[in-house]
């Protein structure tokens, strides 16, 4: 099983509403047919950033889902594109992963194709 993981860093789109941003990663926790098992947490490095994690059968149909209803979202959309970064474990942990957004333009994501279990 693999594992999606959204790291947001507020501090990075000071207006991107949370509470939104919560509200829709809790919903998607609840598509128990892709989301086996969930988790969010927060913390404060050299700034405060939020953690949701997501182990799922299905990486690429789930990533597509998070991609359509947060990161296309027409108000948030562009705040979780300036504040976040999403990653996919390989099937054996998080030793390897892929990059599958990343706010700074210069890191470029990982091919899709690379999700197919």
């Amino acid at each position: 099983m693999r594992s999606i993981s959204i790291q947001v860093q507020p501090k990075r789109s000071p207006e991107i509403d949370m509470d939104r941003v919560f509200q829709l990663f809790k919903r998607i926790a609840t598509f128990e047919e892709l989301v086996k098992h969930h988790a969010f947490d927060h913390g404060e490095g050299t700034q405060l950033y939020h953690n949701f994690t997501f182990g799922t059968i299905d990486a690429q149909k789930l990533w597509q889902i998070i991609k359509a209803e947060i990161y296309e979202d027409p108000e948030l959309g562009k705040h979780m594109q300036a504040a976040s970064m999403a990653m996919c474990s390989m099937e054996d942990g998080w030793y390897d992963y892929l990059i599958l957004y990343h706010y700074d333009p210069q890191v470029s994501p990982d091919k899709l194709d690379n999700l197919v279990e």
